[in-house]
C-alpha cells in the first residue's frame, strides 16, 4: 500500500479570492474596510479583557497576601 501524501498550498489572498468569485473591485474595497473594522473591534475587546484580567490577578494576589 503506497504512503499517503499531503499536498499543501498557501492560503489565498483576498485579491485571489475576489478574482475567483468575480467580486467587483468596488465591493472588494467595501469588504476589506468591513474586515479591518471587525479586527479593530476584536483587538479593542481583547485589550479590555486583558486589563480586567490583570486587575483580577492583582486583587487575588492582594487577598492571598492577607
Amino acid at each position: 500500500m503506497p504512503k499517503s501524501v499531503h499536498i499543501t498550498t498557501p492560503w489565498p489572498t483576498s485579491e485571489e479570492v475576489a478574482k475567483r468569485f468575480r467580486i467587483p473591485k468596488r465591493r472588494q474595497k467595501e469588504l476589506d474596510a468591513m474586515a479591518r473594522e471587525y479586527v479593530k473591534q476584536l483587538q479593542a475587546e481583547e485589550k479590555a479583557r486583558g486589563t480586567n484580567l490583570k486587575e483580577n490577578e492583582k486583587q487575588k494576589d492582594a487577598s492571598a497576601a492577607d
